[in-house]
């Protein structure tokens, strides 16, 4: 009792179509116009190549850009940008400086938590050692 080979057809052309139909229609800027080369194998983007000015400002990348784009993939930030010879419209991955500002600080608290830390490490050694030296001076002196 198996499906017939006419369903099975029809499922994978099905398959198919919702595999690639989203691809076009979510991430196309400009209908008939591919905006990022990184999708194509083999295809370096312009911006690689020639200079280009920042359209659109980094901004985090939605759900389906994340999930579809290879730039969102890297830092999940995306910025949009026109190639100045080719007149080409792309997009490029990107840091935020806000999202990097936060990192920083998060990292400065946790250096300035550790070195609080140690210090009060080695002041509590420092005790403990001044106290073996005091009781084995103390003890020449009464053994003498």
């Amino acid at each position: 009792m198996g499906v017939p080979t006419v369903v099975w057809a029809k499922l994978s052309a099905c398959m198919v179509l919702l595999a690639v139909v989203p691809d076009r229609v979510c991430c196309a800027a400009v209908p008939g116009q591919h905006n990022s080369s990184e999708l194509v194998p083999g295809v370096s983007p312009c911006w690689q190549m020639e200079e280009f000015k920042v359209q659109e400002e980094c901004s985090p990348c939605n759900t389906i850009q994340s999930k579809w784009w290879a730039a969102c993939g890297s830092t999940g930030y995306i910025e949009k940008i026109v190639c100045v010879k080719s007149n080409k419209t792309d997009y490029k991955s990107c840091h935020s400086a806000v999202r990097e500002e936060s990192l920083f600080w998060r990292f400065e608290a946790v250096m300035m938590s550790l070195t609080v830390l140690f210090v009060l490490v080695v002041i509590k050694r420092q005790r403990v050692l001044d106290r073996r030296a005091s009781e084995r001076v103390r003890k020449q002196i009464e053994s003498s």
